[in-house]
C-alpha cells in the first residue's frame, strides 16, 4: 500500500508540473521555417527542402499550407512522407516536418537551370490568426570544370590488333569530389561490338564501383569486335558518373584485320607439257581470303637454270576482302634441257602471308625430231628386210 501510494503522489505531481508548464504556455504560438532557408546546388541535384511547423502555444492547430511565391513554369509541391499535402495538424508543444520539392515544369528540361530562385511557402490558420510566409532562397550554380570533380586516365587510349583479337584498356579513375562515392560505368561502342567493366586483376564484371573520397581505381574495360568485323578504326566513349560528377574518355580501337591467300589455277590443274626453248603459258588466281585489303601483292619463281618465267601482271596492286584477281604465267625451258618432269615453285607475296604453287613442266621431244626418228626406223626395216632377201637367194 505504501509503494501504491507513492506512485499515485509521483503521477499527481507530474501532472501538477505538466499544467504548470502548459500555463506558462501563450494560448497561440506557431513557428514555421525552412530547415535551410538558403541552399545552393548543382544542375545535376533535386529540390527537396524540409519545411519545419512547431506548436508553443497551449491549442492544437490545424493549418493550412500552400506556396504563394515561385519562379515562372516551375512545379512545386508540399509533401508528406511522398504524400502531397494542404494542411496539416500540429497538436500543443509538438512539431511536423513536411517537404518542399520543387522542379522545373517542362519534362524536357533534366536539370535544374542555373540561377537564383525564390520560394515563399504560407502557413495559416482558417480563422487567420496564424499567417507566417517563410522564405527560401536556392542557388544553382554550373558545374564546375576544374580537376576537383572525377577524372579518367589511360597510358594507351588507341590499341591494335587483327580482328580476332579482344582488347583491354586500363583505367585510372579518380574521385576528387571530396566524399565517397558510387560510379557507374557505360560505354558508347560501334554497332555489333561488345564491352564489359571489371576491376583490375578480377574476372568478375560490373556495372558500378565505389570509389573512395580523394583515391584512385583501376577499372579495366574490355571490347570484343564482331566476326565480321572490316579492318579499320573504330571510337568508342566511356562514361564514369555519380550522383554529383561525371567524366568522360574517347577510346580507339585499330583493326588490322585478318590476312589470307587462296592460289590455283582455274581447273586446278598445276601441270604443262611443252618443247625445250618453247613457252607455256597458265592462268594463276588469287583470292583473298582475308578481311584485310591485300596491297601490291607480288610474284617470284624458283625455276632450273637458264630458264626464263614471266608473269603478267607483275603484281597485283590492291585486292579487297572476297575479291579475285589473276596473272598469266609464261614458262619457257632452257634451249638445251633434257627431255622429262621439271619442277618450277611460284611464289605469291601479300601482307603477312605468302602462298607458294609448285607447278610440273614435262619436256617433251619436238615434233620434227619425231618424224626423223619414224624415217630412220623405216629405213631401219627396209634395210632388214633387204638384207634378210638377199642372204635368202644364196
Amino acid at each position: 500500500m505504501g509503494w501504491a501510494l507513492a506512485g499515485l503522489m509521483s503521477l499527481a505531481s507530474v501532472s501538477a508540473a505538466e499544467k504548470d508548464s502548459a500555463a506558462e504556455l501563450p494560448e497561440r504560438r506557431i513557428v514555421a521555417a525552412f530547415q535551410y532557408p538558403g541552399v545552393t546546388l548543382s544542375p545535376d541535384d533535386s529540390l527537396s527542402v524540409d519545411l519545419l511547423i512547431k506548436n508553443r502555444g497551449r491549442s492544437d492547430e490545424t493549418l493550412l499550407v500552400d506556396v504563394v511565391e515561385k519562379p515562372a513554369d516551375w512545379t512545386v509541391e508540399i509533401k508528406r512522407y511522398g504524400t502531397t499535402v494542404k494542411g496539416v495538424f500540429v497538436a500543443s508543444r509538438e512539431d511536423q516536418t513536411l517537404t518542399l520539392s520543387a522542379r522545373p515544369s517542362s519534362k524536357e528540361q533534366k536539370k535544374l537551370p542555373v540561377g537564383t530562385y525564390r520560394f515563399v511557402a504560407h502557413v495559416r490558420s482558417a480563422d487567420g490568426g496564424v499567417n507566417l510566409k517563410p522564405e527560401l532562397t536556392v542557388s544553382v550554380a554550373a558545374e564546375e570544370k576544374s580537376g576537383e570533380r572525377v577524372t579518367i586516365e589511360t597510358s594507351y587510349p588507341t590499341l591494335r590488333g587483327p580482328s580476332g583479337d579482344k582488347f583491354q584498356f586500363s583505367l585510372d579513375v579518380q574521385n576528387d569530389t571530396g566524399q565517397d562515392a558510387v560510379f557507374n560505368f557505360r560505354a558508347v561502342a560501334p554497332p555489333g561490338w561488345e564491352t564489359s567493366f571489371k576491376p583490375a586483376y578480377e574476372s568478375k564484371q560490373i556495372s558500378s564501383l565505389q570509389i573512395n573520397a580523394n583515391s584512385t581505381r583501376t577499372v579495366e574495360m574490355e571490347v570484343t569486335p564482331p566476326y565480321n568485323a572490316q579492318a579499320g578504326e573504330y571510337d568508342f566513349k566511356v562514361f564514369v558518373e555519380s550522383p554529383r560528377a561525371k567524366a568522360e574518355k574517347d577510346l580507339k580501337v585499330v583493326l588490322t584485320g585478318t590476312y589470307g591467300l587462296k592460289v590455283g589455277t582455274p581447273n586446278g590443274v598445276l601441270s604443262l607439257v611443252t618443247e625445250r626453248g618453247r613457252p607455256a603459258s597458265v592462268t594463276l588466281l588469287v583470292q583473298n581470303t582475308g578481311s584485310a585489303a591485300q596491297r601490291e601483292i607480288t610474284f617470284s619463281a624458283f625455276k632450273p637454270e637458264n630458264w626464263k618465267v614471266e608473269f603478267k601482271p607483275e603484281k597485283i596492286e590492291n585486292l579487297e576482302p572476297g575479291a579475285i584477281k589473276q596473272t598469266e604465267i609464261t614458262i619457257t625451258p632452257a634451249e638445251q634441257a633434257l627431255i622429262g618432269d621439271y619442277s618450277v615453285a611460284v611464289q605469291t607475296d601479300g601482307e603477312r602471308v605468302n602462298k607458294e604453287t609448285e607447278f610440273r613442266v614435262t619436256i617433251r621431244a619436238a615434233s620434227a625430231w619425231g618424224w626423223i626418228g619414224v624415217g630412220i626406223i623405216a629405213l631401219v626395216i627396209v634395210g632388214l628386210a633387204v638384207t634378210f632377201r638377199v642372204l635368202g637367194r644364196r
